[in-house]
């Protein structure tokens, strides 16, 4: 009977993998394998004095992107927004249960954003807006997206960049068609804005070694009631939106992302 090309490559998976907890007890041998999907890999390290055991930390690399939302042409020129703009100063991932910290702890994607905030425009007839092109994301899980914006605040003006169409007091705006410009409010009046990583299996990212994918950001604005002790309440124009996993992208000859 011929035995197939994949159970013998499990079979010498498997006794590689034994012969290698074998050399444990000589106490000079330092031993890593992995199985992923009948694949394997095993590396044996050995000396005196033994050399030092770790695990190196693979990156998986993500492509950020936002959708762009075309301009209603049924609204009024009060009401339709020609315009959202909002001021990126950070993309941060928040580690799943398995890495859960108290209180949590998050993972820059774009640190270049703290320098350099850049404004974005999510309307506009273009389909989808490259936030970042090559971010390094270390393998595990992540349950969370936040990003952060500047705040509308004088001291945030020295990190503006070199053109703002909102003015000079408004990082955040709406613009509609009649010319008017609105604010954006947020959660707590805090600048940023907390999203579920959605995929095809739960509400979770989890990132393999390697791992070529995009996270998809689908931002828009929406009425949402807001009080305050001098306005009272009433309906303000917010930020919301949803983050998703979708398709891997080729690499290039070089092995970088596209």
């Amino acid at each position: 009977m011929r035995l197939s090309r994949c159970i013998l490559r499990s079979a010498f998976c498997c006794s590689a993998m034994l012969g290698g907890i074998c050399l444990v007890g000589c106490a000079n041998t330092c031993f890593v394998g992995f199985v992923d999907n009948g694949n394997g890999s095993l590396t044996v390290a050995a000396g005196n004095p033994p050399p030092a055991c770790s695990l190196t930390k693979t990156n998986a690399t993500m492509r950020v992107i936002a959708m762009k939302s075309p301009v209603c042409q049924t609204c009024t020129a009060a009401a339709r927004a020609d315009h959202v703009l909002v001021t990126l100063r950070g993309i941060q991932l928040r580690p799943g249960a398995l890495e859960h910290h108290d209180p949590p702890e998050w993972l820059e994607v774009a640190p270049e954003l703290a320098n350099g905030p850049r404004q974005i425009d999510l309307i506009g007839d273009s389909v989808l807006e490259l936030l970042m092109k090559n971010a390094a994301v270390p393998a595990g899980s992540y349950h969370e997206v936040r990003l952060q914006f500047l705040p509308d605040s004088p001291a945030s003006a020295a990190k503006l960049p070199a053109e703002n169409a909102c003015g000079d007091t408004r990082w955040n705006c709406v613009i509609t068609a009649d010319g008017s410009t609105k604010p954006l409010r947020w959660t707590d009046d805090v600048p940023e804005l907390l999203m579920t990583i959605q995929n095809a299996s739960g509400d979770s990212l989890v990132v393999f070694p390697g791992a070529v994918f995009d996270l998809q950001l689908t931002l828009q604005t929406d009425q949402l009631p807001y009080a305050s002790a001098t306005e009272g309440w009433k309906l303000v124009t917010a930020l919301v939106g949803r983050a998703s996993v979708t398709r891997t992208w080729p690499r290039t000859d070089d092995g970088s992302a596209l």
